[in-house]
């Protein structure tokens, strides 16, 4: 009976101390934004290039990596604090060595124009260009494998994009 009351008590001190020791450590996740700036439109992209349905694969996938990330909700236009629109300005995909005899390894590029609004401000960010490499024998095996993969890959350096503008 006297050692279970030894374990309690010496319980208790360990409790007691883990409290005092660890009570002012704790993790805080802060948006990259600013407190105003919780959601976020992105209307469909303008496609200028030839490339069918290129504007709603990179959307989604834009919206997709937004998501993902999870600082800010994605909303309608007229419950948007920021709206982020963009244009696709160029679509290639072909073989890394056009006219090479057995040429395997293939690429996509994608390069789009974005700007931001917010109230009355708007800002171009910078031209952002992806390109994603595949081949026959790869991991990403196809054109559209491929033509997703640039996509995300913009929306990954949209979010990047949009951090810095906030952290300056």
């Amino acid at each position: 009976m006297q050692e279970k009351i030894k374990l309690l008590k010496l319980g208790i001190v360990i409790l007691f101390l883990g409290m005092v020791l660890f009570g002012g450590c704790r993790y805080q996740w802060q948006s990259p934004f600013p407190s105003s700036i919780s959601k976020i439109a992105i209307p469909t992209f303008l496609n200028e290039t030839f490339e069918y349905e290129l504007e709603r694969t990179l959307t989604n996938l834009v919206k997709e990596e937004f998501l993902l990330d999870g600082h800010i909700d994605i909303v309608e236009e007229n419950e948007a604090d920021l709206k982020l629109e963009g244009k696709i300005t160029y679509y290639d995909g072909r073989e890394l060595l056009p006219g090479a005899v057995g040429a395997e390894e293939y690429r996509v590029r994608i390069a789009v124009v974005v700007s931001l609004t917010l109230g009355e401000e708007r800002e171009d960010l910078p031209e952002i260009e992806e390109t994603t490499v595949y081949s026959l024998v790869g991991t990403i095996q196809t054109e559209d494998g491929a033509k997703n993969e640039t996509c995300r890959k913009i929306g990954q350096e949209l979010i990047r994009l949009i951090w810095e503008r906030w952290k300056r």
